[in-house]
């Protein structure tokens, strides 16, 4: 694995369609890791490229369709990082199907989302390789980086208890506490 194969895309600055319509690896680092909230933890983050890593990812088949169109485009029902991002940053979750609410699959309201979107393209830098066996490849920068966002596949103990709150964030029914509350 070479690092330097890595391309970097500033989602504030550079148009998406730069980003390959190919399955690869991609690294997420943030500018200014104060930007991220640690729900009172203190994270050990490595470097790449001058700024913090906090998650890594991958795609069987479109780049620019996963970091552009599901990361920064869509909502948090498409994307774990956008969900788990927004969770640190305060918003509540709600269900995608209000037939189904308790089938997991959830997003934040309208606006949370759209501010979401900006806080993403204003903190975040992604970093892409293409390749043909993204997911070899993304165990080996799991254990190099340890990404404290990256929650599954993560068995480093550095940054364990804060991502055991951060599951634990993400895996409240918000919705489910409010309708009890009105009986």
């Amino acid at each position: 694995m070479d690092l330097n194969d890595f391309i970097t895309f500033n989602p504030l600055t550079d148009n998406g369609n730069v980003l390959p319509k190919a399955p690869g690896n991609y690294l997420v680092t943030i500018r200014d890791i104060k930007a991220l909230p640690t729900l009172g933890y203190r994270i050990v983050t490595r470097h790449f490229r001058g700024q913090e890593l906090i998650y890594t990812g991958i795609t069987k088949t479109d780049l620019y369709h996963r970091i552009w169109k599901s990361h920064i485009g869509s909502h948090a029902g498409r994307s774990t990082l956008r969900l788990t991002l927004g969770c640190l940053l305060g918003y509540k979750p709600i269900p995608r199907d209000k037939h189904n609410p308790d089938n997991g699959k959830v997003r934040f309201n309208a606006d949370d989302e759209r501010e979401l979107r900006t806080w993403m393209k204003e903190n975040l830098v992604f970093h892409f390789m293409p390749n043909k066996a993204p997911k070899d490849l993304e165990t080996a920068l799991i254990e190099q980086f340890n990404p404290p966002l990256n929650l599954s596949e993560n068995e480093n103990p550095v940054n364990r208890e804060f991502r055991a709150s951060l599951s634990y964030l993400r895996s409240q029914k918000p919705w489910l506490s409010a309708s009890s509350n009105d009986e």
